[in-house]
């Protein structure tokens, strides 16, 4: 009954926001053939002109056309490659054919359809289509067409397919490009932005409604975007199907599995907001974005997860990375909006569909190993939970260009997942975790890496696939980071949130990104995002030298005043007594160098041999700076970044120096020495 509950209060929920406007509605049928892996479809779409400026023509992604061969622009960036880094040796290949396209008044468009190659010009790639259309579509008007379909899905790859009887069906209608405003994300004049398929690119389409009916055998079981409003059983000779009907509103993608019931179970539970939002995160998020418990309230909502009856061992764990995940994304960035959220851990044999984010649907990562220790003890389970979860705001409800802009969605996502993961292990909210450091394995890996990369670039124009994954996840997480540090954690947190609140179910680009986190700090912060983001800076600050000597008696001729005059104590006592004793004082300089190109403000801890510690802050625009003392105490240290505020310096064993009397050597410590003990925790990586 109670979770009954919820899930009607959740639907009410989502009703609330149907008279949002958005650009593109969709009503697709589609049948499954399970023997064939093939789908035939049919769509209405309807979709209105919000550009600003006329248009005569439809631009359509058509994904599933990357897999048709092996001279397709996504086929040959993959190589012989999956992109899960495994080697597929027998492809099993895939495609999309559109039948026939027709305006609503029954004009014939499809001899008007055209294959577009934007990106590179490559003869072979069928990925996206442009048709005109018989009269311009003004701006506030709407068109619409009906478009018949058949694909095959190919064995599964880079996040669609299908492995034996499992079928993940994703990026697989033909899906209308998004109509650009003047000025959007730098546009010169209106119009669409529709890129081919790439291995390092994800997708970028608008907002809208889907009622999509799906046919399967009647054995299998479904998952899908949206919620699932209707049933029904037909019958066809011998065969009997189900065909169910699901919705989804405020929403730009459709995804839908399906297999037998024998291979996957379905698992129905909920997200009590009552029982499941840690007490100490919600004090937290209240301290930090000084709101109430009252205005960070969260809706319930239903969780449903398709898990192989091999892994029912680990649904509890990925339920529970589900709930934490939305407590957390909740509390910091605003309430889930959707009624449902469907989890999909796919079986063995279909990784590659493991690890990845559609609205309101995402599949896990999970394998039989993760159920035994030592594995079991890292977290994996729950981090790749989470970092899919979190994908429902980075880019689910923040639909930025993936294509252009990969690190608003994975770069911020993966920031705000490792938050999340720092702070169940802290607040021990999963016993089985025994090996943390979430932030540590973060800085450790990115020290290995520690090479100029630029982070805002276009997805494949990156020269590999890993430096956009270094770009677009690690680096870019460590730029928020240290951008905590410097704004402080309670100013961060609430530029964040006002970020995340002002760009919901619109497609923010990182120039507005940039100028929220500014106005939101109260300074402009564009040196730091040239720096970090458009820039391949390196950051790296250094302890170049420290000298001190004994400060001795003066030597030479004084001036009085008048006259000059020899050194006090120059006559009588010769001076034995204080040969043997303790100097008096102490003349120091310590060389501070800024050897990396980035520039900024950063801190310069001294300690002294009488535990007495001074602080200073170097702007850090000039190479070097020295800093000097007089002091009755020895330096015994200098610590470059104390805090390690600057999360995105790799080379910190330069940072220390510590005094040796004995030797009168200076070393440098590794930073880094607690936490590479943990160095096994950076096998938690995100899958997408």
């Amino acid at each position: 009954m109670r979770r009954s509950f919820f899930f009607l209060l959740g639907v009410l929920i989502a009703c609330a926001g149907a008279a949002y406007e958005f650009p593109v509605d969709y009503e697709i049928t589609v049948e499954l053939n399970p023997q064939t892996h093939r789908l035939q479809g049919a769509e209405r779409i309807r979709w209105t002109n919000m550009g600003g400026v006329p248009t005569s023509e439809l631009w359509f992604h058509l994904y599933l056309n990357a897999f048709a061969g092996d001279r397709t622009t996504f086929m040959r960036g993959m190589g012989e490659g999956t992109l899960r880094g495994g080697r597929e040796i027998d492809r099993e290949w895939g495609w999309t054919r559109v039948i026939s396209l027709r305006s609503e008044d029954g004009i014939d468009l499809l001899p008007s359809l055209t294959f577009e190659r934007p990106d590179d010009g490559n003869p072979e790639d069928f990925t996206v289509a442009r048709v005109l259309l018989e009269r311009p579509v003004e701006p506030g008007a709407s068109v619409t067409v009906d478009v018949t379909f058949e694909a095959q899905l190919p064995r599964v790859i880079a996040r669609t397919g299908w492995a034996g009887d499992f079928h993940l069906i994703g990026q697989w209608f033909p899906k209308l490009g998004v109509y650009e405003a003047e000025g959007h994300g730098g546009r010169a004049e209106a119009g669409w932005n529709c890129h081919q398929f790439h291995p390092a690119t994800e997708f970028y389409s608008d907002f809208g409604r889907y009622r999509v009916q799906l046919t399967v055998p009647e054995d299998f079981v479904v998952g899908a975007t949206g919620v699932q409003m209707d049933e029904r059983t037909v019958a066809e000779g011998t065969a009997r199907k189900r065909t169910l009907t699901f919705t989804a509103d405020r929403v730009h993608d459709f995804v839908w599995c399906a297999a037998p019931a024998d291979l996957m179970a379905v698992i129905e539970s909920d997200f009590d907001p009552g029982r499941d939002v840690p007490a100490p995160w919600l004090q937290r998020a209240q301290s930090l974005l000084d709101l109430s418990a009252a205005e960070l309230e969260l809706p319930p909502v239903h969780l449903r997860l398709l898990v192989p009856h091999t892994q029912m061992e680990l649904g509890d764990r990925m339920l529970r990375g589900a709930r934490l995940g939305m407590a957390w994304y909740g509390l910091f960035y605003g309430a889930y909006p959707y009624p449902q959220l469907t989890l999909v851990s796919p079986p063995p044999g279909a990784e590659e569909a493991a690890g990845m984010e559609y609205p309101t649907f995402i599949t896990t990562g999970a394998t039989k190993l993760l159920e035994y220790p030592p594995v079991s003890w890292l977290g994996i389970n729950e981090g790749v939970t989470v970092h899919e979860f979190g994908h429902q705001y980075f880019q689910g409800m923040l639909a930025s260009n993936e294509f252009e802009q990969a690190w608003l969605d994975e770069g911020l996502n993966t920031y705000a997942d490792t938050s999340c993961m720092e702070a169940i292990s802290n607040d021990r909210l999963v016993p089985e975790i025994r090996i943390s450091g979430s932030w540590a394995s973060k800085r450790l890996s990115w020290a290995l890496r520690n090479s100029p990369v630029q982070v805002d670039l276009e997805a494949w124009k990156f020269r590999t696939r890993r430096d956009y994954g270094t770009a677009s996840y690690k680096k870019t997480a460590l730029v928020l980071k240290t951008l905590e540090g410097l704004l402080g954690p309670d100013v961060f947190a609430r530029a964040m949130r006002s970020y995340v609140d002002a760009w919901r179910f619109r497609h923010p680009t990182g120039d507005d990104f940039c100028v929220a986190i500014s106005e939101s700090a109260g300074e402009d912060f564009g040196w730091f995002f040239a720096q970090a983001l458009e820039g391949d800076a390196i950051v790296d600050w250094a302890v170049e030298d420290v000298i001190q000597r004994e400060k001795t008696p003066a030597e030479g001729m004084i001036w009085d005043g008048s006259r000059w005059v020899g050194p006090a104590g120059e006559q009588g006592d010769s001076g034995d007594d204080d040969a043997a004793g303790e100097p008096e004082a102490w003349d120091i300089h310590a060389d501070i160098m800024r050897r990396g190109d980035f520039q900024g403000p950063v801190e310069v801890l001294f300690l002294f041999d009488e535990g007495r510690e001074e602080r200073r802050m170097w702007a850090g625009q000039d190479r070097w700076v020295r800093f000097e003392f007089v002091s009755s105490e020895r330096l015994v240290a200098v610590v470059v970044d104390p805090e390690g505020v600057w999360a995105l310096e790799g080379e910190r064993t330069n940072n220390y120096w510590r005094d040796q009397p004995d030797s009168g050597a200076a070393t440098h410590r590794l930073w880094w020495a607690p936490a590479a003990m943990r160095l096994i925790a950076l096998a938690v990586q995100p899958w997408s």
